[in-house]
């Protein structure tokens, strides 16, 4: 019975914990049968477990718990006291070096959690095994085993701890479990709404340079420009990109023709034309052979350090024939825009390119950049639904995205996050009993007495030929009856309001992990520093509007706006003074469009986008010059200071054709903010279809 139960019937908690309950057959064999048989029923039973689990710690545990039971039986131990002993001395110490040096687990709340649960399984298997006793036939006991027969005190102690622990420990592992699996779900949500963030944070910060490069190709294409004024545009290109390190233009058989920064420049002018020669790269090659851009993978920087850098070219072209590339080098060090997760709960990331070369990690990961990462998945004991992944650091869950280039990104984090809540009810259920315990034996004690005393007393007359006194047997008789029935009362309320307590955790945890993730889902879609829409956020609303508006032929506009000299701002007034004029740009923007159908939105840095539906596109045009001309007029105080900003607004409207996709619809607007802030700044440049 102990093998098939041990084989077939394990009760799985939490992650690969688990409840076996052949061992009650091995106890009811020891107290039957004797110790001969019960070893050898715990060895059938261990072989069962292994084939289940694959943990040879069964196998010693078993076996010497059996020695330890009997030993402590024959002493006038009972069951209960004598297991929580073995494994408090014996049984925990050999599932600790298991743990460690056999399977590795570092995680120390984890490491916990299995030793209390090897602790709470043995108590659970003695105290069933206990409590079904009485009901074996009494042919299956041996009458030739000599066992020294506990006091009066310590069997009614044990029957009261059994009553007691037996509900409180399947409730508490029913709840247990529950919170525990309701946890792990709400983490494996947060950790896919991160994964998807920072997927969306490294799609922008690559678009955003590879829209530089080729808003600079189709500025070069549109129009020929002699050499000085393409110099002109590489650099001014530069300096608006902090995070880039070099750029250049190629001519139509790679030569290259001009490179930014000025040091750039002044080192090309020095070198020979084959070394200024670049048609054996990729970053022309495809450009060439394909006519489209390219981003290349990841790679470290000559002459700049050790930081990961990536290229990133176009083409451009003249009287529709190629005539070279545009190519800017991206710094990828500074690629550190991620937190660390929402309150209490840590989040770290990884992020690679397409061929796993490390470009980003978390600090606290320890991950050297430019590496080659591959997650080494490994077999999951924390939880039933993550992945598990085994980093130089320890073991973490995560998730994983991938990027439309290739990029992935890992979302990780402890598994100590989930576990600690488990480890925390196991203990509040052992530091309960312990009082229980405590107030049970006192009481024990005392109720015992007075069911002894009347007895030694009648015992004592009737040995000395003495009359048995009535009146005190009657009188101890009822309160010995009535102190149980109140002390189980007592003992049974503890337990309920222990329950209530535990209980009212869980749905407490609950609500906080809940609220965390409303608080992160508003975070996505909302700009933190002006209260207004971010670029996801804007994106998810309008595009839905835009459909509608193009369904019904209604009038739109689609305005791209970005403050003026804005990095002047930050260097001269410090950061501080850059965040009032967002601010006050955004609120502005609010004041001048608040209807329904008018969305605004910080769309990253110092750019905003506003879009208007409905109505004469005219009266749009209006009301944007009129934003401008407000926020030129506008004066930010900041400490004793007074700054003044304007904006370059690009502003794209349809009305006639309809025949247009939203993307292109940003792209116009785009184009036209490049065209205000090339012709002076200050401007709004407007077209429509």
């Amino acid at each position: 019975m102990a093998l098939l139960f041990n084989s077939f019937l394990i009760a799985h908690l939490y992650g690969n914990l688990s409840l076996h309950f052949g061992q009650i057959f091995i106890i009811f064999c020891l107290v039957t049968r004797g110790l001969y048989p019960a070893a050898f029923a715990a060895l059938l039973g261990s072989i069962g477990l292994y084939v289940e689990t694959h943990n040879p710690a069964f196998f010693v545990n078993s076996l010497i718990e059996i020695l330890v039971l009997y030993a402590l039986s024959r002493r006038g131990w009972v069951l209960l006291v004598a297991d929580v002993a073995y494994w408090l001395v014996i049984g925990i110490p050999i599932t600790y070096v298991f743990v460690i040096y056999f399977y590795g687990i570092s995680s120390s709340d984890f490491i916990q959690v299995i030793m209390l649960k090897q602790l709470l399984n043995g108590v659970l298997v003695v105290s069933a095994a206990s409590l079904l006793r009485p009901f074996l036939p009494s042919k299956w006991h041996r009458l030739d085993i000599q066992l020294q027969l506990p006091k009066l005190s310590y069997r009614i102690f044990e029957l009261s701890m059994i009553s007691i622990l037996l509900p409180s420990l399947i409730i508490t592992l029913i709840l247990s479990n529950n919170s525990a699996k309701i946890a792990e779900q709400q983490a494996s949500e947060l950790l896919g709404v991160q994964a998807d963030h920072y997927t969306e944070i490294t799609r922008n910060h690559l678009t955003h340079h590879q829209r530089m490069v080729d808003n600079l190709a189709n500025t070069f294409s549109w129009q020929p420009f002699n050499d000085k004024e393409k110099l002109e545009f590489l650099l001014d290109a530069h300096n608006q990109y902090p995070d880039v390190f070099s750029m250049l233009i190629t001519d139509e058989i790679g030569y290259v023709i001009h490179g930014a920064p000025q040091e750039f420049e002044d080192t090309l002018r020095g070198l020979s034309r084959s070394e200024k020669m670049v048609d054996d790269r990729l970053y022309y090659q495809v450009p060439y052979s394909r006519n489209t851009h390219y981003i290349s993978d990841v790679f470290q920087a000559r002459g700049y350090g050790n930081d990961p850098i990536v290229a990133i070219s176009a083409p451009y072209f003249e009287d529709d024939q190629f005539a070279g590339i545009v190519q800017a080098t991206l710094n990828l060090a500074n690629f550190e825009k991620f937190g660390s997760g929402t309150s209490g709960f840590s989040v770290f990331v990884i992020v690679t390119d397409a061929k796993n070369k490390l470009v980003y990690a978390s600090e606290i990961l320890n991950l050297e950049p430019l590496s080659e990462f591959v997650p080494e998945k490994i077999d999951q004991v924390y939880t039933d639904e993550l992945p598990l992944l085994k980093l130089s650091e320890g073991f973490f869950l995560f998730k994983n995205r991938v990027t439309d280039s290739g990029w992935k990104i890992y979302t990780l984090s402890s598994p100590d996050t989930l576990i600690d809540a488990y480890k925390n009810d196991f203990y509040n259920l052992i530091v309960s009993l312990l009082i229980i315990a405590s107030i049970v034996l006192l009481v024990v004690q005392k109720f015992s007495k007075q069911i002894t005393r009347p007895l030694e007393t009648i015992v004592k007359h009737f040995s000395s030929n003495e009359p048995i006194p009535r009146k005190a047997r009657s009188i101890y008789s009822s309160a010995e009856i009535e102190s149980v029935r109140e002390q189980l009362q007592q003992a049974q309320h503890f337990m309920l309001e222990y329950q209530k307590t535990l209980q009212e955790q869980v749905e407490e945890k609950t609500k906080e992990l809940l609220e965390a993730n409303e608080k992160l889902a508003l975070v996505s879609v909302q700009d933190e520093l002006t209260q207004i829409y971010n670029r996801r956020g804007f994106d998810q609303n309008v595009k839905n509007a835009f459909a509608v508006s193009i369904r019904h032929a209604t009038p739109v506009t689609m305005a791209i706006l970005d403050i003026d000299h804005f990095k002047n701002v930050n260097d001269q007034w410090g950061h501080a003074a850059g965040d009032q004029c967002i601010i006050m740009v955004a609120e502005e923007m609010k004041k001048r469009f608040k209807r329904d159908s008018d969305f605004v939105a910080r769309y990253g840095g110092e750019e905003f986008v506003v879009f208007i539906a409905g109505g004469d596109i005219n009266i749009h045009r209006q009301m944007l010059e009129e934003l401008r001309l407000n926020i030129a007029n506008h004066e930010i105080y900041y400490e004793d200071k007074i700054i003044s900003i304007t904006v370059s607004i690009g502003a794209y409207s349809v009305k006639d054709d309809l025949n247009i996709t939203y993307d292109k619809l940003v792209s116009n607007a785009d184009k036209l903010l490049y065209k205000s802030k090339t012709s002076g700044r200050n401007q709004l440049s407007a077209d429509q279809q």
